[in-house]
């Protein structure tokens, strides 16, 4: 039976339930929302469907209406679809309304809370909603409707801790509501911004000053006011001892490849550094199937990618296809990475060049075996000289999506480095959008550094091709600042 489940994504990055994630990597299709975090669709598998409804201020994509009705399509066509919500998918984020249309249409639903920014940004900034003999309960208050600020006269006397959800432009009505109400402009507040990301803020300020304050920072934005915002409530040590919620080494946006975007964040965090993952491709499987009626003729079986790897032995377990049909082959890999892909479905690698490139694993290849022999396993947009190391078979093709580039495109802006793992890549990311200003590009190798050379920029290059690597030059580059 098909079914939807909303989702919560939770606030900000890495705050989805165990139970959200394990859905999001079984999705046929995932109806997903902006202001989320959009590492989560790494989870999902490469034949999942992602469509992004998010709204954001004054740019929205989809009324609710539509998104109603896609939902209901989506579940007529899928066995299962996701619908991703920032938060929780209750807390002002009309899921009543979806689970209606839902229901009304006779597709099966359900829900899967969320952590919603209402209590997670007051947390993560290190306020406690609620604290013994300062605050026994808390108001959540949404300050954006239709009909515009809602007058919050009437909150200043509610006892506890007030949180005002989607407030960057109603602060300062916010404010003069309150202070109206009898509440002392000296009450203490705060303001956190984008809670949970590498670019998350927080500023402490009397209620007075909320107007002025949220001027100066991004949406989305939570006011929150009460006794427990005063700095004084947890301590004098508080400050020098409550670590950050994120990472808070140099922020660097991955461009790539779902399969590349995922292994480039691990490196990045390893090391210290902080990813911002931009999946802009996704893998198209190509018809490649003449390669298993060819077999018989070749010796070597060359993969030049992990998501080859993927997409070839996929292919197999929907052919039926036993690996015993490989036991004569041997197999080449064009660098560790791809070369682990392989042992994961069984088979070693018996040939890695050192170099890690197409032009080493070409030059291997000619040593061990003629070209007749040699299966080319490759994308279609490989490297023309692999035509040199055997046969060519387009395994898959990468398709760019316009919306995934715009993502990338705005996450950019807020990077110190932008990481590209291949020339496609590179190529597709710039013309949609030139590299911001002081942003500097770092690349896996000669090849893919050319899509930056084409356009007059200097880009950092990898010592070797790879994903450490080119982490380890960006801490490098760092370092040198130092």
């Amino acid at each position: 039976m098909n079914r939807v489940v909303l989702v919560g994504a939770g606030c900000g990055e890495g705050m989805i339930t165990l139970r959200g994630a394990e859905l999001v990597r079984r999705a046929d299709c995932i109806v997903y929302d902006a202001l989320l975090d959009e590492g989560l669709l790494n989870l999902a598998p490469p034949r999942c469907e992602k469509i992004c409804v998010g709204k954001r201020a004054g740019a929205h994509s989809m009324t609710q209406a539509e998104i109603n009705a896609l939902l209901v399509a989506c579940g007529k066509k899928y066995p299962l679809t996701v619908r991703l919500k920032g938060g929780d998918p209750f807390v002002f984020g009309r899921g009543g309304e979806e689970l209606a249309a839902l229901a009304e249409a006779g597709i099966a639903c359900a829900v899967v809370p969320g952590v919603t920014s209402a209590v997670a940004a007051a947390e993560l900034a290190g306020i406690p909603v609620t604290h013994r003999g300062v605050a026994q309960s808390v108001t959540i208050v949404t300050a954006h409707t239709a009909q515009g600020v809602p007058d919050v006269t009437a909150y200043a006397q509610t006892e506890g801790t007030l949180v005002f959800l989607m407030a960057k432009a109603a602060c300062a009505q916010i404010a003069e509501g309150l202070i109206k109400g009898g509440l002392s402009p000296q009450t203490p507040a705060a303001l956190i911004s984008c809670a949970g990301t590498q670019n998350m803020q927080v500023r402490r300020c009397a209620l007075a000053e909320l107007g002025t304050l949220a001027r100066e920072l991004e949406a989305p934005l939570t006011a929150v006011v009460g006794e427990v915002c005063s700095p004084r409530l947890l301590g004098e040590n508080f400050g020098s001892v409550f670590e950050k919620p994120v990472p808070s080494g140099a922020r660097v946006a991955v461009v790539g490849t779902q399969t590349h975007v995922a292994h480039m964040s691990d490196a990045l965090l390893a090391r210290g550094l902080t990813p911002l993952p931009c999946p802009i491709g996704r893998i198209s499987p190509l018809d490649f199937d003449g390669v298993f009626a060819d077999l018989a003729g070749y010796d070597f079986l060359a993969f030049t990618s992990a998501n080859g790897v993927d997409v070839f032995f996929e292919r197999c377990r929907a052919l039926g296809i036993d690996h015993r049909r490989f036991a004569r082959h041997r197999f080449a890999a064009v660098g560790e990475h791809t070369a682990n892909r392989l042992a994961e479905f069984g088979f070693h690698a018996d040939l890695v060049p050192g170099a890690q490139t197409t032009r080493a694993l070409t030059e291997a290849l000619e040593t061990v075996a003629p070209r007749e022999k040699v299966a080319v396993l490759c994308a279609k947009a490989g490297n023309p000289l692999l035509s040199e190391a055997g046969v060519r078979y387009h395994l898959y093709e990468v398709i760019y999506d316009r919306d995934a580039l715009s993502r990338a495109a705005r996450v950019a802006q807020g990077a110190k480095y932008v990481t590209f793992g291949s020339f496609g890549g590179a190529s597709a990311f710039l013309e949609f959008a030139p590299l911001p200003e002081g942003v500097r590009a770092v690349c896996i190798g000669a090849e893919t550094a050319k899509a930056l050379h084409m356009r007059g920029k200097t880009p950092l290059v990898a010592a070797v091709p790879g994903a450490e690597a080119m982490a380890d030059r960006i801490l490098q580059e760092e370092s040198c600042k130092d």
